[in-house]
């Protein structure tokens, strides 16, 4: 089973050092192969320069934003080749232009995904130490509500009283979006995407030095959770829609007992887009769930708790649709057949 590229939208102003953390996510993207669409506004490529000796793959558009451009078709066709698999692509970054628009960027990359390709969340950066007032229905605050995941950048540059006020704000103002700080750029690539080792694959120096400086301020946690038995679709399903607002991404394999459906399935969130396909990869047993964000905490646990389906609890069709809803709709099993052969739904 091949999974979906995902695709990752780094956004934030102009000066919020977007170029900065893309680049440090591929310095230290281990063995992960990442492929880099940079729209910088200008005619000469300056980001796209910057980042060109990281990526393993890159396309730059320039001269334009992509979020207002004309529907060309530049997005889809960059995100095709990139996930082409004699491409070798494992996670595709995007780094937005400064005037972008990142909900409406956003629109147009899930639009432009094709079958090999899932979303992986839009990360905007927040300059902290030049940023403005977020007031409440503001052009910030409509640009943070469309964000997965926040970060504060230049963290290093503000004290401590400054940084804990703003994230306060935030806390208030987007009560739902994990919230994370990046100092010099330093944001740890375990937290966006799934990095593969080589284990055959000897360390230099540089290596060793640059895995030590990735994990100085390792601003996440995961919550890894296993159970034996099946979960109950419709408390699963709200856990993935809703629950645990604080986990960035939730990831694993699980088993529902509803008849006339299949047991087995992968799930995937990130900030708020839920993605899950029948099937898991052979030898897979039980359930397993991942959550990971910068501030979970115990409460994971009892959360996950509460999606056990209980022995004495059945479980029918009614309590698959809401699980359903997050299933492509080509993925979908047939729905139930009634006495005279016809189906209902």
């Amino acid at each position: 089973m091949v999974e979906p590229v995902p695709v990752v939208v780094v956004a934030g102003s102009l000066g919020a050092g977007k170029t900065t953390v893309v680049n440090h996510l591929l310095r230290h993207s281990a063995d992960t192969r990442v492929g880099v669409i940079v729209n910088d506004f200008g005619d000469v490529d300056v980001d796209g320069l910057l980042v060109a000796g990281q990526a393993d793959m890159m396309f730059s558009a320039t001269g334009g934003c992509l979020c207002c451009a004309t529907d060309d078709g530049a997005i889809a066709d960059f995100i095709t080749r990139l996930t082409a698999p004699r491409a070798g692509i494992d996670v595709v970054v995007v780094e937005a232009s400064g005037v972008a628009d990142p909900g409406v960027l956003v629109q147009r990359v899930v639009g432009d995904l094709g079958r090999r390709a899932r979303f992986g969340g839009l990360v905007l950066l927040l300059d902290a130490e030049h940023t403005p007032t977020v007031e409440e229905g503001g052009d910030l605050h409509r640009r943070l509500a469309a964000a997965d995941l926040v970060v504060l950048t230049k963290a290093d540059r503000v004290d401590a009283g400054h940084l804990a006020r703003l994230r306060a704000r935030l806390r208030v103002l987007v009560p739902d979006r994990p919230v994370t700080v990046a100092r010099q750029g330093a944001l740890d690539p375990s937290l966006l995407f799934d990095l593969r080792h080589d284990p055959h694959r000897q360390l230099t120096l540089g290596d060793i030095r640059a895995d030590e400086h990735a994990h100085l301020h390792t601003p996440y946690r995961s919550v890894s959770w296993t159970h034996p038995g099946p979960l109950h679709p419709g408390r699963l399903a709200t856990l993935l829609g809703s629950g645990v607002p604080e986990a960035f991404r939730v990831k694993g394999f699980v088993t529902i007992d509803v008849p006339g459906v299949p047991a087995r399935w992968t799930v995937h969130r990130v900030g708020r887009h839920v993605r899950i396909t029948p099937g898991v990869p052979s030898g897979v047993r039980g359930c397993s769930l991942v959550l990971i964000g910068p501030e979970l905490g115990g409460s994971a646990y009892d959360a996950l708790g509460e999606v056990v389906q209980r022995p004495d609890e059945e479980v029918d069709r009614d309590a698959f649709w809401g699980f359903e809803r997050f299933v492509p709709v080509q993925l979908r099993p047939p729905p139930p057949e009634d006495r005279d052969g016809a189906t209902t739904g």
